[in-house]
């Protein structure tokens, strides 16, 4: 691409990897960008438009603790766009039998990088510190990490997609943005996309950043797969959200996640147990994302919800039972090493790929944008070359380290998420509404 004069760009996506590529493009002086997306930002079906995400830097590659590190600059920082966002809580991090080393890896990859306030934490100081923890927290092991928190994730995606506009980066949406497949020349170079309108986008370079669907644009299905965290939202009172309000996150890695309340006394919750949707996929072989705009009646299975509810136990028995405001499956593209693809097409000239966030990809935002834009003009240093290559579907060797190593299961292997939320969409829509944000 280097060699090219002012090329023109077409970005396929719009969730954090596209909103943040199409953004540093614009910084760059890039000046015929265009964003496809079948929605308009927030991108409906994007991972990142959520409730919340969690932004920390605790990792134990040191080269994503690097980049955590780089990122939660930006959003702690005054006068830039994103100030204002990032909501310091501090973080547990707890593990039980299958992640006990990875948890130990990330304590130590924190004291390598000089953040010695990232410490163990025992359950008594744990419930002594937060007397709102009223569980057992039986079998945990917990690591303290004060400096991390979270952010509106959905509001921010908003946000950079906005500031992406300004620069002059044009976003296409509806059956026009809605990309059915690539164009390539005789020679397999990529000349651009299809939309669902007929209507051909033509680009020098066009940029996949398509997360839990970039299997059906791609041959990807034995590099990406769409997995799902399953969420749940429970509204508080607002004497319950004022009780509640100073939780850290908690992140169990082998049950769920737990955020504090937000300014709307909506508490999210999550399962850090996957899925996959090779079930009623439309390409055979391949997991991709359930789109809540053709199933927005489809919620959480009801195995999925039984889990969150124990997790909820361990730590807060009195929430445990209370019904959900609305439940979702939230998509991403997902690799078998956790590690994301930014890197040209294995196959294809012109064709670049930065996608797979792997259910951590988000907290990057602010900057994964520049390494893709590095990537495509050839200068994304080399350690980071070798992170994020294409592996053609390489399964690599188990370390003890998963971050989620319970195994994944499909939505053919699972009932009762089929119209769940749909005697809460008729009760209150715009409710849902908010929570999705």
């Amino acid at each position: 691409m280097s060699e090219l004069i002012n090329p023109s760009v077409i970005v396929v996506g719009g969730g954090a990897f596209g909103t943040s590529t199409a953004y540093h493009l614009s910084k760059r002086g890039y000046g015929r960008v265009k964003v496809l997306d079948r929605f308009a930002a927030p991108s409906k079906d994007a991972a990142a438009t959520d409730l919340n995400k969690i932004v920390r830097f605790d990792y134990p590659n040191p080269l994503y603790t690097k980049l955590g590190l780089e990122a939660m600059q930006v959003w702690k920082e005054p006068g830039n766009l994103l100030s204002g966002m990032f909501r310091h809580t501090g973080w547990i991090m707890a593990a039980h039998d299958m992640t006990q080393e990875f948890l130990k890896s990330a304590h130590d990859a924190s004291q390598r990088a000089g953040k010695t306030g990232v410490r163990y934490m025992e359950t008594e100081e744990v419930k002594r510190t937060w007397p709102q923890f009223t569980g057992d927290f039986e079998g945990w092991t917990n690591l303290w990490s004060p400096e991390a928190g979270w952010v509106p994730s959905g509001q921010a995606l908003l946000r950079l997609a906005t500031a992406a506009q300004a620069n002059g980066v044009e976003y296409v949406t509806g059956d026009r943005g809605w990309v059915q497949r690539l164009l390539f020349d005789d020679k397999g170079s990529c000349i651009g996309a299809l939309s669902k309108s007929g209507e051909a986008h033509l680009a020098d370079v066009v940029v996949l950043c398509t997360g839990a669907n970039t299997a059906a644009l791609i041959d990807a299905k034995a590099e990406i797969v769409a997995r799902s965290h399953c969420v749940g939202v429970i509204q508080l009172t607002p004497e319950e959200a004022q009780r509640y309000k100073n939780l850290p996150i908690v992140d169990d890695f082998e049950q769920g996640i737990l955020f504090p309340p937000d300014e709307n006394d909506l508490l999210k919750l999550c399962s850090c147990r996957f899925i996959t949707n090779y079930y009623n996929s439309k390409v055979a072989g391949a997991s991709l994302g359930h789109s809540h705009e053709d199933f927005p009646e489809d919620g959480v299975p009801r195995q999925i919800e039984e889990e969150m509810r124990e997790f909820v136990r361990d730590q807060i028995p009195e929430l445990a039972d209370r019904e959900w405001v609305s439940t979702r499956m939230c998509w991403d593209g997902d690799t078998k090493d956790v590690n994301f693809r930014i890197c040209p097409s294995p196959t294809n000239a012109n064709l670049f790929i930065g996608t797979a966030g792997s259910g951590h990809g988000f907290k990057f935002m602010p900057v994964i944008g520049k390494y893709i834009v590095d990537m495509m003009e050839g200068k994304l240093s080399q350690d980071y070359v070798d992170l994020w290559k294409w592996r053609f579907g390489a399964t690599p060797p188990k370390t003890g380290k998963e971050p989620h190593p319970w195994p994944a299961r499909d939505l053919g292997e699972l009932d009762g998420w089929r119209g769940r939320n749909r005697r809460v969409f008729k009760h209150s829509r715009k409710q849902s509404e908010v929570a999705r944000l």
